[in-house]
């Protein structure tokens, strides 16, 4: 975990391989050790507020709508542990947040500012680029050591697109300058929970703000 501070406030920055089962105990540790005064996902506003009404059904299969390599990250992903969806230590930060009154949000693009900018980024030579780096990690998807590995691999692949950069930089930026915001104008010890690609450029972020 990292710390940056904001005044009389202060920034955790913790990151988890999300859907892996095992990353809720690490959540759930850092939770009651610091005992955040906000917690803050780095999820849009509607994710968040749809994690804060889920509740499991046997009649959904939350793997329905995903994509094929969706389906075969998840399936890689399998050989470091259980995988859930929703992320299990998604639904533990805000379950937590929710039992002790603590305010959560969720500080990445609304969707519709994600859909506008990817929109704008990517060309329709990235997208369709994009398109066939989705359908090659189907056929073959990267080795990795271990799951922050994979997840890390996946990512990269991505990024190869350089609209697709821009995008997850322009994301990463808002989860620091919102984050930061929270700890300093509250003040208020925030943590901050990101997937494990977007830790590094969000950390770069938090540590050149004033």
């Amino acid at each position: 975990m990292q710390r940056f501070r904001f005044g009389d406030g202060e920034v955790l920055l913790l990151s988890t391989v999300q859907g892996l089962v095992s990353e809720r105990d690490r959540v759930l540790a850092a939770l009651h050790t610091e005992r955040p005064d906000v917690l803050a996902l780095g999820q849009s506003a509607e994710s968040v507020a749809d994690l804060l009404r889920f509740e499991p059904s046997a009649e959904v299969d939350p793997y329905e709508d995903l994509m094929d390599h969706d389906l075969v990250y998840a399936a890689q992903l399998e050989a470091f542990g259980e995988v859930q969806l929703p992320p299990p230590d998604l639904l533990a930060a805000v379950r937590w947040a929710r039992d002790k009154g603590v305010t959560c949000f969720g500080v990445d693009l609304a969707e519709e500012a994600y859909a506008m900018l990817f929109t704008k980024s990517v060309s329709t030579w990235g997208f369709l680029r994009y398109g066939r780096i989705q359908r090659r990690l189907s056929r073959r998807p990267p080795r990795a050591p271990d799951a922050r590995a994979l997840s890390l691999a996946w990512d990269a692949r991505f990024r190869k697109v350089k609209g697709i950069r821009i995008v997850e930089a322009a994301r990463e930026a808002h989860m620091a300058q919102h984050a930061a915001h929270l700890a300093r104008e509250t003040p208020a010890k925030v943590l901050l929970l990101v997937d494990a690609p977007r830790e590094a450029g969000t950390a770069q972020l938090l540590a050149t703000l004033d």
